[in-house]
């Protein structure tokens, strides 16, 4: 009985080499903060703080006004939130933009990652319809527009993070997807990035990841 309840007190996180050759492993806790970092945490933690107080206004704040005004400032983005994790984001979005709406994506982008996220599956849940076009290796620009109708709400792009068609392909870029949904009233561009990057590894020969902030200035 005093075994099982040191177990059941004791710290459930706990501290694991990396000896997978992974170095962001997504069961790992994928990437360790620094000591800055680190010693902020623990000094913050410690303390009360302005978690959702502003203190140049005297007055209750929002917790995400903090993260929201550093990401738009890397970014360049217009607005930013933090949800708890991509099928949060994914499942946030086509449901307030797309509920009882259509939702056009290329079959080859139809993706599934860790832990059984599907697009289709997020997108049934969002009650959002989906609209397959184009084929497993190659899709066109025309294929978007001729699948566009009254009912539809996004022209949705998937970063295909995990693996890579290669060959006899061919993809639309998220410029093309923008200037053709600019021809239509109430159509836009939703991509998503997965990861995310925020810094262009590719400049260090690592991955091929798109950074936000090219991805928002559609280049």
């Amino acid at each position: 009985m005093e075994i099982r309840a040191d177990e059941f007190i004791s710290y459930r996180l706990k501290r694991v080499i990396n000896a997978t050759g992974i170095i962001l492993h997504t069961n790992l806790g994928r990437a360790r903060l620094s000591e800055d970092a680190i010693k902020q945490v623990v000094l913050t933690a410690r303390n009360y703080s302005n978690l959702e107080y502003n203190i140049e206004q005297g007055q209750r704040g929002s917790r995400h006004d903090i993260i929201e005004s550093i990401l738009k400032e890397i970014t360049g983005a217009e607005g930013a939130m933090v949800v708890n994790n991509n099928v949060a984001a994914v499942y946030l979005i086509l449901r307030t933009l797309a509920k009882g709406k259509e939702v056009i994506v290329s079959r080859g982008e139809l993706v599934e990652i860790g832990g059984s996220f599907r697009v289709s599956s997020i997108m049934e849940e969002s009650d959002a319809k989906l609209v397959e076009v184009g084929t497993t290796n190659k899709t066109y620009l025309s294929d978007y527009e001729h699948a566009i109708n009254e009912g539809t709400s996004l022209l949705m792009k998937v970063h295909t993070s995990n693996f890579k068609t290669i060959g006899f392909t061919k993809s639309v870029k998220t410029k093309e997807l923008s200037d053709l949904s600019s021809k239509y009233n109430n159509v836009f561009v939703y991509e998503d990035l997965g990861s995310g990057a925020l810094y262009d590894f590719h400049k260090d020969e690592i991955g091929d990841e798109p950074t936000v902030d090219k991805v928002l200035k559609r280049e």
